[in-house]
């Protein structure tokens, strides 16, 4: 009897934990694909930063060339 019991105990936690996990899911996807979203605009915002360190750089060496 205490080992139906036991399992009964066992089976609902499982249960539990089961739909708890399906219910995070959702959540999780989403927090992966914001963070996608965020290294993807970093990404962006260094390509940008290092074109313009680079014009900035040509823009200094033709002043320099000029002087």
């Amino acid at each position: 009897m205490a080992d139906k019991i036991g399992n009964a105990n066992h089976f609902a936690r499982t249960a539990a934990t089961a739909s708890d996990m399906s219910g995070w899911k959702p959540i999780m996807l989403f927090q992966v694909s914001m963070l996608r979203m965020w290294a993807h605009s970093l990404e962006r915002f260094a390509g940008n930063y290092e074109r313009a360190l680079d014009e900035t750089r040509e823009e200094r060496s033709d002043r320099e060339q000029a002087a």
